[in-house]
Formats: C-alpha cells, structure tokens, sequence
C-alpha cells in the first residue's frame, strides 16, 4: 500500500512543476502592462516572471542591400574563417546562436542583463526571442530559461562578447545560483575580432553600426543610442514609462540580425578567396590571413589581383606583394618591386634596400650592387641602435668581399 505522506509529496511536487505555465496570484498588473507595451507574452515559473517577443524577418527581408535569402544556407561554416589561426572544425548553421544582451550598466558586479536576445536560423527565415525582465527579482527566471536554449551543440555568436556578454552572463548565472558557468559546448564565436583583421584598414572604426553601414549597406532610421539604453529602463522601474522601451527592443533585434549578416559576409569572403571582395584594403587584409597561415599562394594570387584592379597600391601593399613573391621563389619578380621601392626614403623603401642587399650578395654574388643597397639602407633606417650597428657588420662585410 502507498505511503500516504508520499503521495502527498508527489502531489505537491506536481503542483509546483505545472505553476511554471500558470500566473501566479501575486504577478504585480504593470508586469502585464509591460509585456502589452511590447506586445509579448508574460512567461511564468517559479523562478519569476519575464516577458517574450518573438519576431520573424521572412527570407524576403532585405538588411541593408542584402536580401536575407541569399545569406541563409545549409553548407557548414570552417571556423577557420573567424579565428586567427588556421583551426580545423566546422559548425551547422542549425547550432549557431546569436546572442545579445542589453544592461543596466557597462560592466561591474552591479550590472544586471535585463533584456535578453537570442537569434536562429528556422525554416521560414531568420527568428529573434527576446527575454525582457520586468525588475530585478526576475532575473533568475530569464536566466534559467536562457541556459535551456543553449544546447550542448549549440555555437554562440556575439560581437565582442568575449569581453562582455559572455563573462557577464557567467557572473550572473553564478549569482544568482543558476549555474557554476555559461558556456555551450558547440564553443563560441566572436565577430568583432574577424571584422577587424578583414576590414579595418578600411572602415577604420569597427563598431557593430558602422560596420554594418560599410559593409552591409544597412543605415538605421531612428535608433536608441546604446548609451541611452540603461536610462530607459530605469525609467521604467523608477515610474513604469514604457514609451522609449519598443524602441530599445528594436535596437537588440538589429544587432542580432546584423550578426547574422555580418558573419555570413564575412564566411563569404574566405569562400570565394577574395573574389567577393572589391576594396583593396580589404584585399590585402586578406592575403595577410593567408600569408600568416603560409598559404602563400592564395596571398600571391589577391596580391596579383590588387596589382592588376586596384588605381592606386600604397607602398606597404608593394612591399607585401615583393615578400610574397619571395615566399613563393619568384625573385625576377620580387626585384623588380623592390627596386621600384628602393629610390624612396620610406620604412618600405628601407626594407626594399636591405632585401636587395641580401639578394644581390647572396644569389647573384653582385657585391657592389650589395654595398650601394646597404649604403642606402643604413642612410635611411627607420630603426633603433642596434639595427643600424646590423647594416654597419654587413656592410664592412661586403667591403671585405670586394
């Protein structure tokens, strides 16, 4: 026969599980208020209670000049297009989450992640949930349904959330002892860091806006400045004004799907090895990856393309091009830039000197035309003490030699 006691217990038990879907008697009316001034759901569980907003942008949806069909896509995504070593790996669109947050502060133990957004890819287009917490109480609520959306599978992409989002929620899980860490084991993916080796020497400023104005062709009308953000809530704890809150959610959306673009944009160019790549700068960002992971070809090949498109080649992208060259053994080639460089009083016509020191003494057994290089070398260095003292050595060298 059942224990009484116990099937007391399992009732009540039951009881609390359910209550997670049921208000509860106690839930204040301006928590109602505020999920119908965002026109989202109010999500009860024991934890707390928060609000839910869903929206979907339809494959139809153009960001900026790009249409968000063409960006959807089944193929996998190397990571070795957003880190900055050669890493080995793939990830499914399916896992990737893109993820930001909006707070109260811009960091500290006092600052609270009060609005939540977590963008996937799904069959109808490109979905975005918002979780917005109607005061601090219920922070743990939107925390512990946070870490059910991030599955073990699942990738986390972010604009620099590795120094912010990421860290904030694993302090936060931890206070509010919901977990001892946020992490997925699909990893993570910060995009601020590819955006700036692919296209800063171009854009120059790398903020999430501007980049997407440069790159996507997306200018938005009408946005909440980030700064403004925490006041706005504020605004809403300290006297329930909800007027400037549809608009802070509209500023996290974006984000979220400038994220989305961003990082296909960006998987892009690795793809086509450059070609859907106009700017020259941005081309040569490129072949620097590429040099730097000793795929000397693939950097050759844009080099060539830059020579060719590009009206105007700065002197670094020269000198980059002729070291290229003779990475690869092309030294007919490699001269005939160095000696367009060597006539300058420029760090790349210094370089350009000491290159054609080396080859001439070393590959052609030219000594006089070595020494003039490292005269014109040594008369121009750029550098410290002991690299002039360097040039002197070589040159008393080939003095020897003659």
């Amino acid at each position: 026969m059942a224990d009484p006691n116990l099937n007391d217990r399992l009732k009540r038990f039951g009881q609390h599980v359910s209550s997670r879907h049921k208000a509860p008697t106690s839930c204040p009316s301006r928590y109602m208020k505020l999920a119908d001034a965002v026109n989202g759901e109010l999500v009860h569980t024991p934890g707390g209670s928060f609000v839910v907003v869903k929206t979907i942008y339809p494959a139809t949806h153009f960001h900026g000049s790009v249409l968000l069909e063409d960006v959807i896509s089944s193929a996998t995504y190397p990571l070795s297009a957003f880190t900055a070593h050669d890493d080995p790996g793939q990830v499914s669109p399916a896992n990737l989450l893109f993820l930001d947050t909006e707070t109260t502060g811009l960091g500290g133990a006092g600052t609270v992640p009060f609005l939540v957004g977590i963008g996937r890819m799904v069959d109808s287009g490109f979905e975005v949930t918002q979780s917005l917490i109607p005061d601090y109480a219920d922070e743990t609520a939107m925390l512990e349904t946070l870490l059910e959306e991030v599955h073990p599978q699942a990738t986390l992409v972010t604009y620099n959330g590795g120094a912010f989002d990421i860290p904030l929620l694993r302090d936060r899980v931890i206070i509010n002892r919901v977990a001892r860490d946020f992490a997925s084991g699909g990893g993570h993916i910060d995009l601020l860091h590819p955006t700036r080796r692919l296209f800063k020497r171009r854009i120059k400023d790398c903020s999430l806006v501007n980049a997407e104005q440069q790159l996507l062709g997306f200018f938005r009308e009408s946005d909440t400045p980030g700064y403004l953000i925490p006041a706005i809530y504020f605004e809403w704890l300290s006297s329930e004004d909800t007027s400037r809150l549809t608009g802070v959610l509209e500023h996290n959306r974006l984000d979220i799907l400038s994220l989305h673009f961003l990082m296909a944009h960006i998987h892009r160019a690795f793809l086509t090895e450059g070609e859907s790549l106009r700017a020259g700068e941005d081309l040569y960002s490129l072949s620097r990856v590429y040099r730097r992971r000793s795929h000397h070809d693939k950097a050759l090949k844009i080099c060539d393309r830059i020579e060719q498109e590009q009206p105007e080649i700065t002197a670094e992208m020269l000198l980059f091009h002729a070291q290229t060259l003779k990475k690869v053994g092309d030294w007919p080639r490699a001269v005939r830039v160095w000696e367009q460089l060597a006539p300058t009083d420029s760090r790349e016509g210094y370089w350009a000197n000491v290159e054609l020191a080396k080859y001439f003494e070393h590959r052609v057994q030219d000594y006089p035309r070595a020494v003039t290089h490292a005269k014109s070398a040594l008369r121009t260095c750029p550098h410290s003490k002991s690299e002039k003292e360097r040039l002197s050595h070589r040159l008393q060298r080939l003095t020897a030699k003659l």
